[in-house]
């Protein structure tokens, strides 16, 4: 996986190519070449470039959007109530070799 910052230069221009505003950070993108997916869709293709065991979670797939795209963006809502705040992490130079 390569990352982008919502933003930075590389992850605001990915958010307006696929029609997301760069400044409300409610979604997240995954692109794989001419694939994009978004929300609980690109959670799971994270999940399942992950390899095993994450892979297995690929599974919730089988569970419609319909009923995955809520629960997504109710955890989106709440992601600092239910894991708690971190500040934010500096990559190592290695790390920013994996960033836009």
């Amino acid at each position: 996986f390569r990352l982008a910052s919502i933003q930075g230069a590389a992850g605001a221009a990915l958010c307006r190519e696929h029609g997301l505003d760069p400044d409300d950070p409610t979604s997240i993108l995954v692109v794989d070449g001419a694939s994009v997916r978004r929300d609980s869709d690109a959670v799971l293709a994270i999940y399942e470039g992950l390899g095993w065991p994450w892979r297995g979670l690929a599974l919730l797939r089988l569970v419609p959007a319909l009923l995955r795209a809520p629960v997504y963006r109710w955890i989106a809502r709440n992601r600092y109530r239910l894991f708690g705040t971190t500040a934010c992490h500096v990559p190592t130079e290695v790390e920013r070799a994996r960033f836009l």
